[in-house]
């Protein structure tokens, strides 16, 4: 067609004509962009939505959750509070000497393991956890010691309730006797028993009361052997 012979009719046609072609263009690129982007913050709009509908049951139960925090928080102390900072060998020792009050028991030997850890609650843990006055690794320790004694079994169980009568954090583990001789009724063996204290808890140590120990040998951990039963028993009180 030359464009000499075109008619003003021809031409409004072809620009019309043009302006649908750049019209579409403007859809298929600039629309589509947009609406990718548009599925784009849809989804960001949906996690964060998410997260605030989450954060919104949170916030609603808040009331609750610090008043459970407020119980555990009690509860936690309640739990602790009869745990020493620390148990160290005179308490061992002191133990012993309580025993030999309430008991005719003769120790000839105590032995005292180093302290060993057999729980840790982390720090990032215990911080987590927001307690006021907490923030380092708390460590559940134990201290194990074993008594070694003679005595007879009426006097045993006045050693094994002073244990548990006592005021340290303790548990007896096992106990192993034999009898010391068929010609009197003396048992020997040990007493096993474990010291439990809690580090973490901004707890100070307090060691405990040592009055002067009265006893009838300059030797605390000498064994006595009697020749006559009667002799090492007239001083016991009767069941």
């Amino acid at each position: 067609m030359n464009l000499k012979k075109m008619t003003g009719k021809d031409i409004c046609t072809g620009v019309v004509a043009a302006c649908l072609v750049v019209c579409f263009l403007v859809y298929i690129f600039v629309y589509r962009s947009y609406n990718e982007k548009t599925e784009e913050l849809k989804t960001q709009n949906d996690a964060l939505q998410k997260e605030v509908d989450d954060m919104k049951v949170y916030y609603d139960k808040m009331p609750e959750y610090k008043q459970e925090k407020t119980r555990m928080v009690g509860a936690v102390s309640t739990y602790t509070e009869d745990y020493p900072g620390d148990a160290k060998e005179e308490d061992a020792l002191m133990l012993a000497v309580k025993m030999n009050e309430v008991a005719t028991v003769n120790f000839n030997q105590i032995n005292m393991d180093s302290p060993k850890v057999i729980y840790t609650v982390a720090e990032d843990v215990v911080k987590s956890a927001g307690i006021e006055g907490l923030d380092t690794k708390i460590e559940f320790v134990n201290k194990q010691i074993t008594y070694s004694n003679l005595t007879d079994y009426s006097n045993f169980k006045r050693c094994v309730e002073e244990v548990y009568n006592s005021p340290y954090r303790v548990a007896v583990n096992t106990v192993a006797y034999t009898k010391d001789s068929p010609d009197n009724n003396f048992i020997n063996g040990t007493i096993d028993v474990t010291f439990y204290s809690l580090r973490g808890m901004n707890k100070t140590y307090e060691y405990p009361e040592m009055p002067e120990y009265v006893s009838g040998t300059s030797d605390f951990f000498t064994l006595f052997k009697y020749d006559d039963y009667e002799e090492y028993t007239s001083g016991l009180v009767e069941e």
